[in-house]
């Protein structure tokens, strides 16, 4: 530590000096603020997936089949018999259903994702520092001793 000496004044720590020759110490006191920062503190994510599963469903469908006989006959022919004795073709068509799968997609249930925005008081602690000046009134023979053994 460096020793301060001259108007009469000795002293452990070098302080500013006015020119009257007065010593002055600065208290120095801390003071705390206390700010605010975001961060993050969690989440959730949201992960969708298509999963499928088979389902059935029952339907009847028609269907046409056509027939051939033969069968034997004995009788007279008509006229109606002469008229259609000519060359020609038929044709029979066959018809049937088949089933047709048609697919609707209909929304069925919504995930509403938001944020609920709360307030919390918190009391935040923490030390701070200041200087303190004691002062003791010496007498003269207390001032000698002192010099003496700091000299």
């Amino acid at each position: 530590m460096k020793t301060a000496t001259g108007a009469g004044m000795t002293g452990t720590t070098e302080r500013n000096r006015s020119e009257s020759g007065n010593v002055s110490i600065p208290v120095i006191e801390e003071e705390m603020q206390v700010g605010k920062r975001a961060v993050e503190t969690g989440g959730v994510r949201v992960e969708t997936s298509i999963n499928e599963r088979p389902v059935e469903e029952t339907v009847t469908l028609r269907e046409e089949n056509v027939t051939v006989n033969r069968r034997p006959v004995d009788r007279a022919v008509s006229d109606a018999d002469l008229s259609a004795i000519k060359e020609g073709d038929l044709t029979v068509t066959e018809r049937a259903e088949q089933a047709v799968v048609a697919k609707e997609a209909r929304v069925v249930e919504e995930v509403v994702i938001g944020k609920e925005v709360g307030e919390r008081t918190e009391t935040i602690s923490d030390t701070v520092r200041r200087t303190e000046v004691d002062v003791e009134k010496l007498s003269g023979d207390e001032m000698k001793n002192r010099s003496n053994s700091a000299g």
